[in-house]
């Protein structure tokens, strides 16, 4: 799925037992409307699914003949390492539950009596796909920057809390005068300014963390990777970089 919405979740419900998967489905859609179920009676038909449709949820039983829910899930894994997964079984053991965590399920449920049991899986398939559709919108919006940033004329540096450099740009490399963005990150921000100056960045990087605001432009002597000192103006304002908080410093000669 392409956005956040949850008006559409489509849900591969794998189980032997065709009068359970009928059960389940008719729930798990009145539980939340925004669930489309689709059925597999067994592994091989799941997978096959899988390749032609679009899924963002499997719910699988665990004792099926052939190969069981686990068999499927490390199947699942090899292809879809973020998809969704819940186990949901009737024949439930401490052993079960430990290879089926190893393996990376999302969730472990055991079947219950009553109705009411559904609002749990449906509750946890919900929050379970809307935890990936989050993930790939935050993945998106880092791409979009990442292609802006990329090709920016001006410099580009983005330090981390401890003030050290996650990310440099093109005209970063070329502005330091680097080898390449290695040289440039882990290095501190002081590390690229003149001695008599660092005082003064280090406040505005402090002030910066700490109110989470944008900092006006202010000359600096930034010192190149071969010793040369260079008059610039430095803007600096607060972001975020693989959900980690960064201060993201532009030069400007």
């Amino acid at each position: 799925m392409s956005t956040l919405s949850l008006e559409d979740v489509t849900v591969l419900h794998v189980d032997d037992e065709p009068g359970f998967t009928d059960l389940v489905k008719n729930f798990l859609e009145r539980a939340d409307s925004a669930l489309s179920i689709q059925e597999a009676a067994n592994v091989d038909d799941a997978l096959s699914i899988l390749l032609s449709e679009d899924i963002d949820c499997i719910v699988s039983d665990y004792d099926m003949p052939g190969k069981d829910g686990l068999d499927f899930l490390e199947l699942v894994r090899d292809e879809h390492p973020n998809l969704p997964f819940i186990l949901f079984t009737g024949r439930g053991s401490e052993q079960i539950a430990s290879e089926a965590i190893s393996a990376g399920v999302t969730e472990y449920l055991q079947k219950e009596g009553g109705t009411d049991q559904y609002k749990v899986p449906a509750n946890r398939i919900r929050n379970s796909v809307q935890g990936v559709r989050a993930e790939a919108a935050v993945h998106r919006t880092e791409q979009r920057y990442h292609n802006l940033v990329d090709t920016a004329p001006i410099p580009i540096v983005l330090f981390n809390q401890d003030g050290r450099a996650v990310y440099s740009n093109e005209a970063a490399v070329a502005f330091l005068d680097a080898d390449s963005h290695a040289e440039i990150e882990g290095k501190s921000f002081a590390g690229f300014l003149h001695p008599e100056d660092r005082d003064t960045a280090r406040a505005r990087f402090e002030r910066l963390m700490a109110e989470g605001q944008s900092m006006p432009e202010r000359e600096f002597r930034v010192q190149t990777f071969d010793g040369e000192c260079i008059c610039a103006r430095v803007a600096t304002a607060h972001g975020y970089y693989h959900e980690e908080e960064v201060a993201q410093a532009m030069v400007y000669r």
